[in-house]
């Protein structure tokens, strides 16, 4: 959308900006707020450096939503050059004023947002910009923001995710070169750029004190390219309660827990009376050099005040997921450097073509040497393989890693919307130099019935007890 259209579509909101958020009396339901992109100068890593952030936040400031509300977000650029906003795994609209990553917001110019936040599902989500060529460098100067979207489970005050010290953390390495993030050097476009510092919520190894017994981190990996390698300092399994924004039928237990750039995972702590728990990152591997991270730990907290009351692990969360229809039609997908099926990306090209209403089995390949995470704009899908062994994990995702020669094989139900958006790499300089396609999805033939929202995927690990 050039700058006609973005007038059209409410670019030009008045010089009244709503400076905070807000829910209106006149409209029930609607969450109002401003968001604003632009360079700020901020202490960081001992010295001044130049960032870009939202609303000079790093990260930016989290929206905060309940299910059915609907946000109306005026966005104004104050950065240098063209930019857009991204709501990754929000199911929502692909056009128009809701989660359009075609459109292009000029440098001093406004547009209005809005879109509402899906019934049924509550989660961790994130936003970022999405102007293809120029997405890894706004990411890497900083742009990124939390999404929380609030349900049933946070508003029953029997549930124990309601008692739960609620944490949204945004996770993300950086490295400085004099007074700004450094640089993209060619190599970085093959790569992916890295840093050998990771910033929790904008700080190194920050230590907060916990305000329950049970704490819940919604962790967000807001990295360009970075996996993080998670595990506990003192040995102890991780509890996940959700993977991409949905909840998973019951907590699962895991030894060390591998999140691939804009992944997501809420995990439970049930924190001790008298010790800290600590989290970590271990080295990983991508299939290329990875700079080595300095700090001694992600983040650490400390134990609650000793009158606050216990909270167990609660033994179910989203229940058992409906099986989803039988997939209509099967594709092979194939990454590469650069490419997706041998080609590049081009604008106004339409890559796939599908049909609302139906369920189609993505197998995608990566034959490249280095790691590739895979990631759908608007619909979920569920993992159904890994190199030819069963995923046998109930849960849905959005995004997916796979390392040199993995195969893995994905059932995706084009339920809710239809429109047009992407699919790419989400190392942000694999998608921006041509990693990238179209999809399009269609209405429902008159023939196609309802599919189910719910699918099913594997993650090889074991249920986690009280």
């Amino acid at each position: 959308m050039r700058r006609r259209e973005l007038l059209a579509a409410g670019l030009a909101a008045g010089a009244g900006a709503v400076l905070s958020p807000r829910r209106s009396a006149g409209e029930p339901g609607l969450v109002v707020r401003a968001l604003e992109a632009r360079p700020v100068r901020r202490r960081l890593l001992g010295r001044e450096v130049e960032l870009w952030l939202y609303d000079g936040r790093l990260p930016g400031p989290p929206l905060v939503l309940e299910e059915g509300e609907t946000l109306r977000l005026v966005f104004t650029n104050r950065l240098p050059e063209p930019t857009n906003l991204h709501f990754h795994g929000l199911r929502i609209p692909p056009g128009g004023r809701a989660d359009n990553v075609f459109l292009e917001i000029p440098p001093g110019e406004r547009f209005v947002y809005e879109w509402t936040a899906p019934v049924g599902e509550a989660g961790t989500y994130w936003y970022h910009p999405h102007r293809h060529g120029l997405i890894a460098t706004q990411m890497w100067r900083g742009l990124a923001g939390g999404i929380l979207v609030r349900g049933p489970h946070e508003r029953d005050p029997d549930s124990e995710l309601a008692r739960a010290d609620d944490r949204l953390v945004v996770l993300r390495d950086l490295e400085l070169a004099g007074d700004r993030p450094a640089p993209h050097e060619p190599r970085d476009w093959h790569t992916g750029k890295e840093g050998p510092w990771l910033l929790a919520d904008g700080l190194v190894a920050p230590v907060w004190r916990a305000r329950a017994r049970l704490v819940r981190l919604r962790l967000v990996n807001a990295a360009n390219a970075r996996t993080l390698r998670l595990a506990r300092a003192d040995g102890r399994p991780l509890v996940i309660a959700a993977l991409d924004g949905h909840l998973l039928p019951a907590p699962v237990e895991v030894d060390e827990l591998e999140l691939a750039a804009a992944q997501r995972a809420d995990l439970l702590i049930r924190m001790p009376r008298d010790a800290a728990v600590t989290l970590v990152a271990r080295p990983r591997h991508r299939g290329v050099p990875t700079p080595r991270l300095r700090n001694p730990f992600v983040l650490r907290l400390l134990p609650p005040p000793l009158h606050v009351p216990d909270v167990p692990l609660p033994r179910t969360l989203a229940g058992p997921l409906s099986p989803p229809a039988p997939p209509v039609r099967r594709r092979t997908l194939t990454l590469a450097m650069f490419t997706l099926d041998g080609r590049r990306y081009r604008h106004g090209r339409v890559d796939i073509r599908a049909r609302a209403g139906t369920v189609e089995r993505w197998r995608v390949v990566n034959m490249g040497t280095m790691d590739h995470s895979f990631h759908l704009h608007t619909w979920f899908f569920r993992p159904v393989a890994r190199n030819g062994r069963p995923w046998p994990f109930d849960c849905r995702l959005d995004t997916v890693d796979l390392r040199p020669g993995e195969v893995v094989e994905l059932d995706i139900p084009f339920v809710r919307e239809t429109g047009r958006t992407v699919y790419h790499c989400h190392v942000a300089e694999h998608g921006d130099r041509g990693m990238m396609g179209t999809i399009e999805v269609g209405p429902a033939l008159p023939w196609s019935g309802p599919v189910s929202s719910d699918a099913i995927c594997a993650f090889p690990r074991r249920p986690a007890g009280r």
